[in-house]
Order: C-alpha cells, then sequence, then structure tokens
C-alpha cells in the first residue's frame, strides 16, 4: 500500500488482493464488516481498515476453503479469525524476510574471492 494515501479504489485493492472488482462488490453483499464509503459520484473508496476486512475475508475463502456462509459463521469469532490471520500474516512476513537474507547470502557468496585468487 502506498504510503500516506488515505483512500484506494476498487481496482486497486481488486490488484492487491488478486481477485476481480465484480468479487469485492460481491463480498460487500455478503459481509457487512466490507463497506467502503462511496464518494459524490458513488466510487468505492477503501480505507485501510477496509483492506484489512478484504484480507480477512479472501483468507476465509480462498486459504482456508470456507464457503460464505462458513466465512460469515467464523467472523462471528472475531477473536479466532484475527488470531489465525495475525499468525498467518506473520509467517508471509518471515518468510519473505528469509528470502531476502537467502538472496543476500547467495550474492555476497558470489563475490567472495577464493584463496587461490589471492
Amino acid at each position: 500500500m502506498a504510503e500516506g494515501k488515505r483512500y484506494y479504489k476498487i481496482n486497486e485493492v481488486a490488484q492487491l488482493l488478486g481477485v476481480e472488482a465484480s468479487t469485492l462488490r460481491y463480498w460487500e453483499t455478503e459481509f457487512p464488516s466490507l463497506s467502503p464509503r462511496r464518494n459524490d459520484t458513488g466510487k468505492r473508496l477503501y480505507t485501510e481498515s477496509d483492506i484489512e476486512d478484504a484480507r480477512r475475508i479472501y483468507f476465509l475463502l480462498k486459504k482456508k476453503n470456507l464457503t460464505i456462509k462458513g466465512a460469515q459463521a467464523a467472523l462471528a469469532d472475531p477473536k479466532k479469525v484475527n488470531r489465525q490471520y495475525e499468525v498467518v500474516k506473520r509467517l508471509q512476513e518471515i518468510k519473505g524476510e528469509v528470502t531476502k537474507l537467502k538472496e543476500e547470502v547467495g550474492t555476497l557468496l558470489k563475490h567472495t574471492i577464493s584463496i587461490e585468487e589471492l
């Protein structure tokens, strides 16, 4: 997400999540927690909070393979969903950090000088 940006268009959020904009519009009808505000022309404006709600829904539907009804029921217990979502989110962050370190180590190994070269 862009630093300092307050609102995001539906296409930006759809691209961020890897879904179609129509999917987000459908989720809005099924999940009351996902309700972005609209500007004067009726275009949806997603806040970071809305995007986090969409990510939770994505997590339940796409990663945990729940049905819409199952995801709705899971969201009825937000503590449990939040805990699972936060653990998965943190593990993805750690995976990214490990991948970055692996690339840096690989780069360093390519630049080491062998004893024969001295």
